[in-house]
């Protein structure tokens, strides 16, 4: 049976401080905590994670990389390396499947089927199928690069926050040996069973638990029966014996099977499952008649919930939560594991700026002023997918269900560190855009344009690869004031003329004018999450001081 950890009372003035000191200390190095390790690496800042189990993932645990997650690696430069893994397993544009049975059972319904040509227009990306024991063996390669440390066996055991930093005490778990750490900030990336949340006395919200489900991680040789089927990251099955979903790997030779009816049986829970239970499932929900060779490995036992966390930091502001330790997601959609990436995303440039001295600690807050309401709104649409495609209780309230592309890619935040107020942009962002017909405003993902880069043989490159580490700043006008001003701020901040005529990177199409709704002499400010912060207007001078003035309030520096 699962067993929940709590921090407690802990002595530790016995124990020494370690020399060796991390500005960022993660609890847990599993999708989420290891991607922020990296992420934090990318903006120059060094970090351990500590984790209790032995090793990264071993079984195929998650499998759906969304648009918005694979723009994240392609700022990173691992796009390619996810897409070469992806390729040996899965059809990148096969999108997922509601049928009667596995094996030639009556296709109800085909969800976020990619069309290749449509999402090239709105983002250089694809959707990944990659199961989890892939994709975090990749990222740990990576760790080194990017100064990112990863201990295993290791616990968190206590930790104290107060005003100048976290003391955090760990355990090794093979020799029983205590530690003793300093860090600046604490991050909980440490599950939806989350001790630190406990802790903090955060308190969940949102639509509750919904059953007990299980996953049967089996072993079977499917391929002579699947046909077209095995390319399919996610098949779910609804029949009058079984509700679930397949997720396979190796081509379909194994995978495991999410059970969440078996008959009369709509709830499991822990160890109640036997193995004849398990195969009965499993032929149930595959349709195959014969005796075929089938090992169980396990069953493993979690709940169905649609909850989101109230605050997503402590009071004192040095701990923060991430990924399902600050919100769970009903598995409908792939949302999770991608909402925690994206919290790691917002997080991470910011306690770099902080750190670094380049942004007041106040930015800090605004993790939870964005992040909260944007996870209870992608909470919604994976609790609407349940409901649709799962439930059999339609009558449960629910959001309407939004499309795949303006749930990954059209997410607008209407608070925190923007300038909404000294710019173009007067009226609040609506929660939703969609990135077919983008409005770039305020709080936005800056749109997909296809670009030249005229300084690397005529490269295309798409504009979101110009979000590196830096603010950046767009003008469509060649001889723009905003560019010197750019160039005279403190912090750094990447300018580019996008038109026609740049002899840098061109737009050849003149997209970016358009679709940017650019008149002359005004210009966009761009976070290094890609987020659009500022949009300026034209003006007869003083342009470098408005620009100080807009950066300062973005990054807290405004008393």
């Amino acid at each position: 049976r699962r067993t929940e950890f709590d921090f407690s009372d802990f002595d530790h003035s016995e124990i020494p401080l370690e020399e060796e000191k991390w500005p960022v200390i993660i609890i847990g190095s599993s999708m989420v905590g290891m991607a922020l390790g990296l992420l934090l690496g990318y903006w120059g800042i060094e970090s351990v994670a500590f984790d209790r189990h032995p090793s990264t993932a071993t079984h195929p645990r998650a499998a759906l990389f969304l648009l918005r997650t694979m723009e994240i690696f392609r700022q990173l430069g691992l796009e390619e390396d996810m897409l070469r893994a992806s390729k040996s397993n899965f059809d990148l544009d096969a999108g997922m499947l509601l049928v009667e049975r596995l094996i030639g059972g009556k296709v109800i319904a085909k969800m976020q089927e990619a069309d290749p040509e449509q999402t090239a227009k709105i983002t250089p990306c694809k959707r990944v199928w990659l199961t989890q024991n892939m994709f975090e063996p990749l990222l740990r390669r990576e760790a080194h690069r990017f100064g990112a440390k990863q201990v295993f066996s290791t616990r968190v055991v206590h930790y104290d926050e107060d005003d100048d930093g976290v003391i955090v005490v760990v355990q090794n778990l093979t020799t029983g040996k205590y530690s003793k750490h300093k860090t600046q900030y604490l991050v909980a990336c440490d599950g939806n069973r989350s001790p630190t949340r406990r802790k903090e006395g955060i308190e969940w919200i949102g639509p509750g638990t919904f059953g007990n489900n299980i996953s049967i991680n089996f072993r079977a040789d499917l391929t002579p029966y699947l046909g077209s089927r095995a390319v399919h990251g996610v098949t779910y099955v609804v029949n009058k014996d079984v509700s679930g979903g397949f997720r396979l790997e190796d081509g379909g030779k194994r995978g495991f099977l999410i059970v969440s009816r078996l008959r009369d049986r709509h709830d499991f829970e822990p160890d109640s499952v036997t193995e004849q239970d398990a195969r009965d499932a499993f032929f149930a929900a595959s349709g195959i008649q014969e005796d075929i060779s089938l090992d169980i490995d396990f069953v493993s036992y979690w709940s169905v919930a649609a909850l989101n966390c109230t605050q997503y930091a402590s009071q004192r502001g040095r701990v923060f939560l991430a990924g399902d330790a600050a919100h769970i997601m009903p598995p409908t959609g792939g949302m999770g594991g991608n909402t925690g990436i994206q919290d790691a995303y917002n997080l991470a440039w910011k306690l770099a700026y902080v750190l670094k001295g380049l942004a007041d600690a106040s930015l800090l807050k605004t993790y939870t002023i964005e992040r909260q309401p944007a996870a209870e709104s992608t909470m919604q649409q994976a609790f609407s997918r349940l409901v649709n495609r799962v439930l059999e209780d339609k009558a449960v309230v629910h959001d309407e269900e939004l499309p795949d592309e303006v749930c990954e890619l059209g997410y607008c935040y209407r608070t925190g560190a923007f300038d909404f107020d000294n710019g173009k942009d007067k009226e609040t962002p609506k929660a939703w855009d969609n990135p077919h017909k983008p409005n770039p405003v305020t709080g936005s993902r800056l749109p997909h344009i296809n670009l030249i880069d005229r300084t690397r043989n005529d490269k295309a490159i798409s504009s979101l690869d110009l979000v590196r580490v830096n603010f950046v700043l767009l003008t469509a006008d060649s001889s723009s004031p905003w560019l010197p001003a750019a160039a005279a701020q403190a912090v750094t901040v990447d300018a580019f003329e996008l038109s026609q005529r740049s002899n840098r990177i061109a737009d050849t199409d003149g997209r970016f004018k358009e679709l940017c709704s650019m008149d002359d002499g005004e210009a966009i400010l761009i976070r290094p999450d890609g987020l659009i912060a500022w949009r300026g207007k034209a003006s007869c001078g003083g342009h470098s001081e408005t620009l100080a003035a807009v950066l300062s309030k973005v990054l807290g520096l405004c008393r």
